[in-house]
């Protein structure tokens, strides 16, 4: 025997209540993580890894400034990113000078005792065509 029941037109005291026409939001996204901020060109990071040793994780470590500060405007090398990445004071030196020798930062500022301040070379220089 069948049960109709189930097909039985309901009051509207019977039904579920109905879910609201409000907009819907988008559940926001907790950031638990630090992150690299894009994009970063590849040949960049390419000239920064053939500069060798710690010039690449420096230059890792100026991205992550940059893209932290929101704008491209001069990195300021702190020792607080510098150990975030790895890098002893020696390490964060060398590093910036090879990526400076590359063509790939240019020094703002630099000092005795503090902390270095470089511009990112992100554009592709005409003069030599192959970046």
């Amino acid at each position: 025997m069948a049960d109709f029941e189930a097909f039985r037109a309901r009051t509207p005291t019977e039904l579920p209540p109905a879910p609201s026409p409000g907009r819907k939001r988008k559940p926001r996204a907790t950031q638990s993580e630090p992150f690299l901020r894009g994009p970063i060109p590849v040949w960049w990071l390419a000239r920064a890894h053939e500069a060798g040793g710690s010039a690449l994780a420096a230059g890792l470590a100026l991205w992550f400034v940059r893209g932290v500060s929101g704008k491209p405007s001069p990195v300021r090398v702190a020792a607080s990113v510098r150990r975030r990445f790895g890098l002893s004071p020696d390490q964060s030196r060398y590093g910036l000078r090879a990526l400076e020798a590359a063509g790939l930062v240019a020094f703002v500022k630099r000092g005795r005792g503090r902390c270095p301040v470089v511009e990112i070379v992100d554009r592709l220089r005409l003069e030599g065509g192959e970046p």
